[in-house]
């Protein structure tokens, strides 16, 4: 049976979705990534078309369905479910999942530093330790000052308090040379060093979780990290059944990247988790300086145009594909949307 004639039938019937960078509104035409693929196809084809937009992924796929429309050019994602119901052309996109938080500062260690020595908690027990200094110093100078070969140097109160004082401070921190020699010196020395020890830990213990603080700050770097957090989701059911599907429970959908973004803005959830080629473009173009892409891509996905089963247009489709991948064309798209080239 010989291949219908294409090129003389009725406009192609197109649904597609309005969202920004695949396909939007700008100065009265639709402008976008899937929007210029799809002409350049359609001049591969010789076809002309009709465009109807819907609100939505599944809405497309019905219009696909029912016959309403012939093809769906939307970002649509290839699943093994829908390969059941529907054709799809060869991927126009691949455009694995990533995730965009807001732009944070990088950490300012020497401020943290600051801060943390001249906070109040750290402030309270530096003057704890300074008044309980003053007892083993009079004791270590009165039980020491007259012995011979004696830590202190000098029996009067100055400047023999001073020396005194020098031993408490070095013994604090575990750097005293000498001991004392009489019993009731020794006993205190023992004490002042288990202070000295509990001290020294504490105090590493808090300049530590300072910087480790000021490091995470945000801490979002993988997808394990969202697991307690507010995702949001520009519409796109299969993003969300997967993230539910690593247990990350709080997703929130949005039917417009303007809309999720906003939210994320607002602080009303954490991170936005979409494919990474559209987060490239918002983080370049309309939000570019108040967000960033954090992380390895995962979640490998393939946006391809879908029509129904067997149909007459699948063959076509694809050989316009392959020219415009084959003569440069695709990457040139590609670049004008995304910023770079195409890995593949």
């Amino acid at each position: 049976m010989p291949a219908p004639d294409l090129s003389t039938a009725q406009p192609l019937r197109i649904a597609t979705k309005l969202t920004k960078p695949d396909a939007f509104e700008e100065a009265g035409k639709i402008v976008g990534f899937s929007a210029d693929i799809g002409r350049s196809i359609l001049e591969q084809m010789q076809r002309q078309a009709v465009l109807k937009t819907y609100a939505n992924q599944p809405e497309i796929l019905d219009a696909i369905r029912s016959g309403q429309a012939d093809l769906g050019i939307a970002a649509i994602t290839v699943t093994s479910q829908r390969e059941q119901e529907f054709d799809f052309s060869h991927p126009i996109l691949s455009a694995d999942l990533q995730i965009m938080v807001l732009a944070q500062a990088e950490p300012d260690l020497m401020q943290s530093l600051v801060t943390t020595l001249f906070s109040a908690d750290l402030l309270s027990l530096l003057g704890i330790i300074a008044l309980l200094m003053l007892i083993p110093t009079h004791i270590i100078w009165y039980f020491e000052r007259n012995r011979p070969e004696s830590l202190i140097d000098h029996s009067a109160y100055f400047p023999g308090i001073f020396e005194a004082l020098w031993w408490t401070i070095l013994t604090l921190v575990a750097q005293a040379d000498e001991m004392p020699q009489g019993l009731v010196g020794r006993v205190v020395a023992l004490f002042w060093l288990l202070v000295g020890l509990i001290f020294v830990s504490y105090f590493t213990a808090v300049i530590t979780a300072a910087f480790t603080v000021e490091e995470l700050q945000g801490g979002t770097q993988r997808l394990s990290d969202l697991q307690d957090r507010r995702v949001a989701v520009i519409a796109d059911s299969e993003v969300v059944d997967y993230l539910q599907a690593q247990n990350i429970q709080q997703v929130v959908e949005f039917a417009q990247a303007d809309e999720a973004y906003q939210a994320l803005q607002a602080e009303e959830v954490d991170a936005l988790v979409a494919p990474g080629p559209f987060l490239n473009y918002h983080a370049s173009h309309d939000w570019k300086g108040s967000v960033q892409i954090v992380g390895l891509p995962f979640r490998e996905r393939f946006y391809s145009i879908a029509m129904p089963k067997d149909s007459p247009y699948r063959k076509p489709i694809n050989q316009a594909i392959l020219t415009l991948k084959e003569n440069g064309s695709y990457g040139e798209i590609y670049q004008k949307w995304f910023g770079v080239k195409p890995q593949n």
